[in-house]
Formats: C-alpha cells, sequence, structure tokens
C-alpha cells in the first residue's frame, strides 16, 4: 500500500469543511497531518477535534519536514502570491475555488508550478474532467450534439434568515463589508462567484473563448451587501451564449444542484434536471438526440476535491493536468469582466489570454 500524501491544511472558514470530508474518508489517498490558521484558537481547538497537530503558521508549516503538500483555504485575494510562497518551499497545493481575482497572477503561479515540478490543483476548474464534465467531453468530442450553441444553469441554496417568507421590500445592506464575502469588489455579484462558478467553469471549458459579459442581480432578504440573487450572461466568439443563475435565497431541498442544459445542433445534454433524489443517491445525465437518448448515473461531480489525481501527480504517476493554465486564467478573465460589468451596470468584454 502507498503511503499517503501528508497535508496541512491552512485557513479554517471553509477549510473546516474541507477538513471534516478529509477525516471522514479513510480511503482518501491524503492523510491531513496538521493544522494552521491565523487565529490560532481557532487552529487548537480544530487540531484538538480532529485529533491531528497544530501549526502555529504557514511559515512553520513549510519548514516542516513530515507534510508533503498544503491544502489553501484562505480567500481568493493574493492567493498566488501565497501559492508562490508554499511552492517555492518545495511544497505542492490543493486549493478551492475561485483560485485568484488576477488571471496573470494566476497564469504566473502556475507556470512557475509547472517549472518547479510542483503541484497546484483546485476543486473548480478540476485538474481533469470529472463526473458530468468528463461525459460532457466524452459526448461532444464526438459529436453527438454537434456544435454546443446555448447553455443554461443554475445552482442556489438558502442563506437567509429563518422566516418563512421574505418580506415584501428588498432589505437594507449594511454599510461596510465584514469579511471578503461581503466585499462587491473582492467577492462580485456574490451568488454566481460563489456557487455558479462550478458550472461556470465547466461550460467555459465547452463554448472556448469568452467575449461579454452581462449581470442582472438583487437583494431579496439576505441582509448582505452583496446581493442574494443573480444571473449572469457570457457571449462567446463562436456565437454560443450561456446564462447561469446563482441564489443565496432558494428553499426546499434542492440546492447546491449545478443543474446544467447544453444544446447543440443535434441534440441536448441534461445534467441534474428535476429533484434531486432524497437518499442522496447517483444523479442522472441524458443525452437526446435523433438517435438516440442515452442516460448514466453519476455518484461524483465537479466541484468535488480530486485527491486521488492529486495524489497520482505528486508521485508522477500521471505526466500533467489536462486543465492548462490558460485555461484557469481565461476563467478569471470572465469573472473580471464581471465585476465591471456588476460596477458599471453595462456589458463588458472579457481580455483574452
Amino acid at each position: 500500500m502507498q503511503e499517503k500524501i501528508r497535508l496541512g491544511l491552512v485557513g479554517l472558514n471553509f477549510g473546516h469543511h474541507v477538513a471534516g470530508m478529509i477525516m471522514a474518508d479513510p480511503t482518501l489517498p491524503v492523510q491531513m497531518t496538521k493544522v494552521c490558521d491565523l487565529d490560532q484558537e481557532k487552529a487548537a481547538r480544530a487540531a484538538k477535534e480532529f485529533g491531528v497537530g497544530f501549526s502555529p503558521s504557514l511559515d512553520a508549516l513549510l519548514a516542516d519536514p513530515e507534510i508533503d503538500a498544503i491544502g489553501l483555504y484562505s480567500g481568493p485575494n493574493g492567493r498566488a502570491q501565497l501559492i508562490s510562497k508554499i511552492i517555492r518551499a518545495g511544497k505542492h497545493v490543493m486549493t478551492t475555488k475561485p483560485f485568484e481575482n488576477d488571471p496573470q497572477a494566476a497564469l504566473d503561479v502556475l507556470y512557475e508550478a509547472r517549472k518547479l515540478g510542483k503541484v497546484v490543483h483546485m476543486n473548480s476548474p478540476n485538474a481533469r474532467p470529472i463526473g458530468e464534465a468528463a461525459v460532457i467531453h466524452e459526448w461532444i468530442d464526438a459529436g453527438l450534439i454537434g456544435r454546443p450553441t446555448i447553455a443554461q444553469a443554475h445552482v442556489w441554496t438558502n442563506y437567509g434568515p429563518a422566516v418563512p417568507e421574505p418580506q415584501e421590500k428588498p432589505q437594507p445592506a449594511p454599510a461596510a463589508p465584514t469579511s471578503w464575502y461581503d466585499d462587491p469588489l473582492r467577492c462580485p455579484v456574490a451568488p454566481i462567484f460563489r456557487l455558479g462558478i462550478y458550472p461556470l467553469n465547466v461550460l467555459l471549458d465547452v463554448f472556448g473563448q469568452a467575449t461579454t459579459v452581462q449581470v442582472m442581480h438583487s437583494r431579496v432578504y439576505t441582509q448582505k451587501l452583496p446581493p442574494d440573487n443573480a444571473s449572469m450572461t457570457v457571449g462567446f466568439e463562436n456565437g454560443g451564449i450561456i446564462n447561469i443563475v446563482g441564489s443565496f435565497v432558494v428553499g426546499g431541498p434542492d440546492k447546491y444542484t449545478n443543474t446544467l442544459t447544453i444544446g447543440g445542433t443535434k441534440g441536448v445534454i441534461y445534467y441534474r434536471t428535476g429533484p434531486v433524489s432524497r437518499d442522496g443517491g447517483p444523479v442522472e445525465i441524458i443525452l437526446s438526440t435523433y438517435e438516440q437518448v442515452q442516460r448514466r448515473t453519476l455518484t461524483t461531480g465537479t466541484g468535488m476535491y480530486d485527491w486521488e489525481f492529486f495524489a497520482q501527480r505528486i508521485r508522477g504517476e500521471v505526466a500533467q493536468d489536462v486543465t492548462t493554465p490558460e485555461q484557469i486564467a481565461q476563467a478569471i478573465s470572465v469573472i473580471v469582466a464581471m465585476s465591471q460589468a456588476e460596477q458599471t451596470g453595462q456589458m463588458a468584454k472579457v481580455t483574452p489570454i
């Protein structure tokens, strides 16, 4: 049996959730060894909860010879700089979406990682197509739906107050952000930036070079500074159009579903349309053309942490990622345009990488 990749986890706001997933699955090829956070009391509590070591700082983790890789779960702003520091210290990196806010900084650090022979992965876009993205690639590459022309995606949940219904009028927002989640400049069009980014990354890979972005958003009742209800439309060089709807105020059990419908000149792909399985079982992806209706069930999807591929890359069992640095940076360029569209209220152009 191969030894597990020893992981030091940094950032315990969202990282606490990731730590829980790692500890709950002993079959994973990674082993959480130590935790670290700017709030050392929080880190000490998490270390005790998970039965792992505590590190007082990132520098201490980087100097630790027992750590192979860093799970980095800080905010996206300036993350490329932190990753550069980590890979220069000889560690590999698993992080989360959004990867960065600056496309050039993202591109530079991914190039640096390749030069240094270090692995940098995230959960969206994944380093290789997994789940629905892998099946979508297979069907589109085989020409089964022809040329993709249009797509619709939605992802939502409910982060609102525990009331049966929102007030008739949108509620006022606080005057200033309390974290990067609440800052429109660091977290633009929040429902898309935090939730809609999963289907966005899948669709950008399908449709190619984006050219324009438009957004519409509102605040229904979460009483946060950013909007809680939003729609984003992206136009592409090849004439394709996609629309992504994200919301923090949709109730019911059908949350975080990343529903996708992709229409092409010969047929349609449907993923997770309709109510979700109440038992948490497999979800369905459907190909519908004149020649056939093909159905498959999936147990994993994009947005999952592909720890197996991460470990394979670190061990040198796989040559390189399928997803390129340019694809990752281009996706961030679309987010930059989305932010510009939010600030100006006008259509924004996407800068090619």
